[in-house]
């Protein structure tokens, strides 16, 4: 899928190709203005859930110039020196089992994308199910909150665990 815009103002031009897994494969930017290169290479390999529903909002309508959409309070973590770190702590986290003996939740998510790349919602339903009564999700979301007190003079615009 190819999710790009074009802006006729200030911004220039600015095109994400997101592969089959939905990542970014590429990224091409044309500005008339400078703008920072170095948080738009973060981008390059994050799951466009990762960017706020990309795919979801460019689709309605609600993304008209990316420059300005990578420039909004809510993309300030994706830019943060430590959060590939956290995303690796949140797989490992998800790659342990709930009980010994069991598939973890990454297992299960890897065997059905190899089974088919396209997964019924049915499916879908009942592993979000699982994730939610599962160890791993309080462990995650322990986590993120730790990574969101510790950084929260980098990270304002976030909400802690005492206001979630």
């Amino acid at each position: 899928a190819v999710v790009s815009t074009q802006s006729t103002g200030d911004s220039g031009y600015f095109r994400l190709h997101l592969n089959q897994y939905h990542s970014v494969e590429t990224v091409t930017c044309l500005a008339k203005s400078a703008f920072d290169v170095s948080n738009i290479c973060q981008l390059y390999g994050l799951h466009q859930q990762f960017m706020n529903s990309l795919e979801e909002r460019f689709d309605s309508g609600l993304i008209s110039d990316f420059f300005a959409y990578f420039k909004e309070p809510w993309s300030l973590l994706l830019y943060h020196d430590r959060f590939s770190e956290l995303r690796s702590e949140i797989m490992e986290l998800l790659c342990q089992p709930n009980q010994p003996g069991e598939e973890s939740l990454s297992e299960k998510v890897c065997q059905m994308v190899d089974e088919d790349l396209t997964v019924e919602e049915k499916t879908k339903t009942a592993l979000l199910q699982e994730y939610s009564t599962s160890l791993a999700k309080t462990a995650v979301e322990n986590r993120l909150f730790s990574y969101l007190s510790y950084n929260k003079y980098h990270l304002p615009h976030y909400a802690g665990q005492n206001m979630a």
